[in-house]
């Protein structure tokens, strides 16, 4: 008596939809972060608006000041970064400059962040007690730290890609065995 036959694995096109709409979404994600640091720019000086402030907080991620306006309401800032994953944010500021940022009382000059969900607003130049950097200086550090962003989202964006059909490889054999059993 001959042994039986095996029915035959399905094609490719056969897998669970969930692993590709998860790769899908993800590479979306990443397009979309992209989309945002493209439709952010470093603006023209002209454009830069003026805010007077007085800096409650300061943190090393984003957002970076807490500040108290001329209305006295709380807001957050932050410098000019990439929405990229993982991306290092590059600021013109020293390390005591940063100590020294709590509690003075001056001005910035900025933008708000377009396309994302919450209200963000970028510092382009900072004025604040003892801490005078211009825009040159911020636009500088932001030029670099695109720089790092963009090959970061493309790491990523290859990394999800290889996940993506290494999860597409590992079903298609879990479902050859699931079927020769």
């Amino acid at each position: 008596m001959p042994a039986p036959m095996p029915r035959p694995v399905p094609g490719w096109r056969h897998f669970h939809p969930l692993t590709l709409l998860v790769g899908l979404l993800l590479q979306l994600h990443l397009g979309y972060l992209l989309m945002v640091d493209h439709m952010n720019p470093a603006p023209p000086a002209e454009q830069l608006q003026r805010v007077a402030v007085e800096v409650l907080q300061v943190q090393g991620h984003g957002p970076h000041l807490q500040i108290r306006g001329v209305d006295d309401q709380q807001r957050s800032m932050e410098f000019p970064v990439s929405a990229a994953l993982l991306a290092r944010g590059h600021t013109p500021l020293q390390a005591d400059e940063w100590d020294s940022l709590p509690g003075c009382m001056g001005y910035v000059l900025g933008v708000p962040v377009r396309w994302v969900r919450d209200e963000r607003f970028q510092v382009w130049e900072l004025h604040c007690g003892p801490v005078h950097r211009v825009y040159t200086e911020f636009k500088a550090a932001y030029e670099a730290t695109a720089r790092e962003a963009q090959g970061a989202m493309e790491w990523h964006g290859g990394l999800i890609l290889l996940l993506t059909l290494g999860v597409l490889v590992l079903e298609h054999r879990a479902l050859r065995r699931r079927r020769n059993a």
